[in-house]
């Protein structure tokens, strides 16, 4: 099930490929430092939701602004800077993730994590540019396995039911169990949820998430 309507995933889409084109190609941000600086920066659950004010109303560059901004750094605008007219591969990186992002219902930390980092999607530009997205998310399909959430394991390594971990936790049964399943992601939790957990299974937060 989608987040959000497929037109708001069109023009989030081509916004998130601005954001990647202009931090990578014309800022000369390494892809991964800044891909890095995005999973970090809060605006990625925004995105994935299709919230109005990044999904619309932001352009590429104000998103590439305020992810710098949001993790400690500046970027600058940069009135020069021109929309790909040609082939770039930066853009199209950010293209087809956003739409694989949408049409999985996954977040996009769990994407990177997942065996489809965001370099390997790059290094996917040669072969797949030019090829439809239903062949774009069939190659991409053979590369992302979401990896069992680490809930899951730690729990059965402190000997803990589902139940008695809501118990003790005070995080709700129909929670924990969305978490394991997938169907909800943990990292998109508050910091007060994760850090609940993790006390009561006596490991840490990123143990969680990761």
């Amino acid at each position: 099930m989608h987040a959000y309507d497929k037109d708001v995933m069109l023009s989030a889409r081509e916004r998130f490929a601005v954001m990647l084109d202009y931090a990578v190609s014309y800022c000369e941000i390494p892809l991964r430092a800044f891909y890095d600086r995005f999973l970090g920066s809060g605006i990625a659950p925004l995105l994935e939701d299709g919230y109005p004010k990044y999904a619309l109303g932001m352009s590429g560059i104000e998103l590439a602004v305020k992810v710098m901004e949001n993790t400690g750094g500046t970027l600058p605008v940069k009135e020069d800077y021109c929309f790909p007219e040609g082939d770039s591969s930066v853009y199209w990186t950010g293209w087809a993730l956003c739409q694989y992002q949408w049409y999985k219902a996954q977040s996009f930390a769990s994407i990177d994590r997942g065996g489809l980092p965001i370099e390997k999607i790059h290094g996917l530009f040669s072969p797949l540019h030019e090829a439809d997205i239903t062949k774009v998310v069939e190659v991409f399909d053979r590369y992302f396995k979401p990896r069992i959430p680490g809930l899951k394991e730690s729990r059965k390594r402190a000997g803990l039911t589902q139940q008695t971990l809501s118990e003790q936790s005070g995080v709700s049964l129909r929670m924990i169990r969305a978490y394991e399943q997938g169907t909800q992601d943990l990292s998109r939790a508050g910091a007060a949820t994760v850090l609940q957990l993790a006390r009561v299974l006596h490991c840490s937060p990123q143990v969680l998430l990761y």
